[in-house]
């Protein structure tokens, strides 16, 4: 894949550098491909003629941003594109954020107001099933912000380990749960501002307890109709079956720094995994660790056009503050299909 000029050929599109890009063990992150020859295919025909060895660019490098191609200026286009990849089918309901479905599986991104950061994460780590890949398709810009900064997850998870020893012990060995209340009715002025109606796909608090008790999620009810839920244990620190990588693999940043709206206090909102309360010493160096990530993230300014391909386990991503209008569609997958003749496509093990 790659490897010389002859093997970029074979595949028209070639990588190339971006400004903002940074150096994580030995590669350039994101890998950025453009077109050797502008105009001659639309993307969704490139990807689709080169599935197996984008999807596998993608894994190898934790995040591919796709610039200059053209033939995809709608949701519709995205759709089309990520379709074409076979890609198991991957509902919305766990994630927190406010969305629009505005073409089939693509999403307007995370719809909190503009003057609210979203913190890193790994895409809906706090929920039973995660993505494997995200889709990030710009059509058009903010005036000024508006960059979804990324960072691989093991350079994190690398500096916990060397800058909080036991912190990073403690995380590992003990889990977390995450608890969050999630209104009656959704709340477009939150981050985290789905209801419970919305992410359980259903009006009855039977339905939505049926769904939290098959999770493992306690809960209680507020009078004001509001729901109070608790996860059951998760991890924290995860090594990747692919890389032998371990991964900071968890939204513990976004919750203690970004689940803040009038029902949650973001300082309540992440616990050991034996339900005791996150002591100082681990809330001091997770925030340290939010700003090491921070000084260390990739922001680059988004292009009309650009696609960015996220591998779910291996990088994080988060949002800047903008100044509107800015249109930024997502798209949510599980793992490749095998081929339609029985023949499966190149694995991707997961310890998650």
């Amino acid at each position: 894949r790659g490897g010389g000029a002859d093997g970029w050929e074979q595949i028209g599109a070639r990588p190339v550098s971006i400004d903002e890009e940074r150096v994580f063990a030995g590669r350039a992150f994101p890998m950025t491909l453009s077109p050797l020859l502008s105009g001659r295919t639309t993307l969704t025909e490139w990807a689709a003629e080169h599935r197996e060895t984008l999807l596998q660019l993608v894994r190898e490098n934790g995040a591919v941003l796709l610039r200059g191609f053209g033939g995809m200026e709608t949701p519709q286009g995205l759709s089309d594109f990520v379709m074409g990849l076979r890609l198991e089918e991957f509902g919305m309901g766990c994630s927190a954020a406010p969305r629009t479905e505005v073409a089939p599986g693509v999403f307007t991104a995370n719809e909190a107001p503009p003057q609210e950061k979203i913190p890193f994460h790994h895409e809906m780590a706090q929920c039973e099933d995660k993505p494997a890949f995200l889709f990030f398709y710009c059509e058009f810009p903010a005036q000024t912000g508006g960059a979804t900064p990324i960072i691989p997850s093991n350079a994190v998870a690398t500096h916990l380990r060397e800058a909080h020893p036991a912190v990073a012990h403690r995380l590992a060995a003990r889990g977390i749960r995450y608890a969050r209340t999630l209104p009656a009715q959704d709340d477009p002025l939150s981050p985290i501002g789905k209801s419970w109606r919305t992410s359980f796909n259903t009006d009855t608090r039977q339905g939505a307890e049926a769904a939290m008790a098959a999770a493992g999620t306690t809960w209680r009810w507020h009078g004001n109709g509001d729901l109070y839920t608790e996860t059951k244990q998760m991890p924290a620190l995860v090594v990747d079956g692919r890389s032998g990588k371990e991964m900071f693999y968890n939204a513990v940043i976004a919750a203690i720094t970004g689940w803040e709206d009038g029902r949650n206090d973001p300082l309540k909102a992440i616990r050991y995994g034996d339900g005791e309360e996150l002591d100082g010493e681990a809330v001091a160096a997770l925030i340290e660790t939010g700003e090491w990530m921070a000084a260390h993230r990739v922001a680059f300014a988004w292009q009309s056009g650009d696609v960015l391909i996220i591998d779910n386990q291996a990088a994080m991503h988060s949002r800047e503050t903008f100044t509107p209008p800015r249109r930024i569609l997502a798209s949510l997958w599980g793992e490749a299909l095998r081929r339609p003749e029985g023949r499966a496509e190149p694995a991707r093990q997961s310890s998650r």
